[in-house]
Parts: structure tokens; sequence; C-alpha cells
């Protein structure tokens, strides 16, 4: 990844709660609408310009070869099932559990644990969401920065929290043989963003 320019906080938020949404759940029609009809391209010049020129050429890219689908929403939705709900062999799964160790990930959810409990931050018992699920991860690292907590907070929990398992769950997504690499694509960002925030001074 070429040099990069740190976001502003309104960036990183923007930023993560998207890849948030994206990862928690199928795209919804308005979601795919957004991206597929200019919505996002300010962003996308934002990114670019800050040093996230290959990431995101990929991304847009991605979305161009939607509009050769006759149900784009549907081929992403299969995409979704292929890349993260199958099975562990079948799937990249996007827990810590599936990829750090029983030590680790005890100390991990540990940790994780903590954080949930100073924001007040509620795993949906409902959908049987656990605790280690990306998105989980991302909504506290979304606090962290709404809450201002010292950058050198942040850049801990995205070393000790993300980043002791996501590359591995980014490569294994990278291997998924779906009919889009849209999420393999997003993996990336995600990766090039966090690894950013944890450069800066």
């Amino acid at each position: 990844m070429q040099k990069t320019v740190p976001l502003s906080q309104e960036e990183c938020l923007f930023s993560y709660r998207w890849l948030h949404s994206a990862f928690a759940k199928e795209l919804t029609s308005p979601q795919l609408q957004a991206l597929q009809t200019g919505q996002f391209a300010p962003f996308f010049a934002i990114l670019t310009e800050l040093g996230f020129q290959a990431p995101v050429a990929d991304l847009q890219n991605e979305i161009a070869k939607l509009t050769a689908y006759d149900t784009p929403q549907l081929e992403l939705a299969a995409d979704f099932a292929q890349c993260f709900l199958l099975e562990g062999k079948l799937s990249a799964l996007p827990y810590a559990s599936a990829y750090l160790d029983e030590r680790d990930l005890e100390q991990n959810l540990l940790k994780m644990d903590q954080w949930l409990s100073k924001f007040q931050l509620k795993i949906n018992r409902l959908q049987k969401e656990p605790s280690d699920h990306l998105c989980v991860y991302l909504e506290v690292l979304i606090k962290l920065i709404e809450t201002e907590q010292p950058c050198a907070i942040q850049q801990q929990f995205i070393q000790q929290q993300l980043l002791s398992w996501l590359p591995q769950w980014a490569k294994k997504l990278a291997q998924i043989k779906s009919t889009t690499t849209f999420y393999q694509v997003l993996s990336q960002l995600l990766l090039d963003l966090l690894q950013q925030k944890i450069s800066e001074s």
C-alpha cells in the first residue's frame, strides 16, 4: 500500500460505519443503488486523495461489473452467503474464534467484554450474535472514535483486538471462489484503513 494521509474523525466514522453495515448482512436494494448511482463518489474521491487508490479502484471496478447482472442484489447476497455463512472450510467466517487459539481468544474476548461493558453495548442475543463477530469489534472501534478516546487507545484496540486475526480472515476470504470479489475487496479496504490508523504518530 502506498503512503496514506490520516483520515479525519468524521471520515473514520463514516468509513467504519459503512463497512460495519456492509459486513453485518446482505446489502439492501437502497444500499446497492447508492453505490451504483454514484452517491459514494465523493467519499471514494476523498479516500483516493488520502492514498487509498488501489482498494478504491478495485471496489469501483467491482461496482461497475455488477451492471452486467440482471439481479445484482441477488448475486451479492449469494456471494455474502458464500463468503461468510457456510461452514468453516467453505467460508471465511468473520469471527475471531475461527482464527485465534484458545488462549489468545480468551484474552481477546476478555478485553472485548470490558469495552462492551464500558460503552454499554449489548450483543443481539435474539439473533444469537456472538461477541467475536467482526461487526461487534467495529462497533467498539466506532465508540472509541465517537468518545474521542486517545489515539494510542484506538491503535492498541486495532492492533490487539482486530489485527491479531483479521489478516488471516482476509487471506482466507481472498481464496473464496464467489461470483464477484466485492467482499474480498471490501476486506482489503478495511485492512488498509486499520493499518493506516496504527501507523499514525
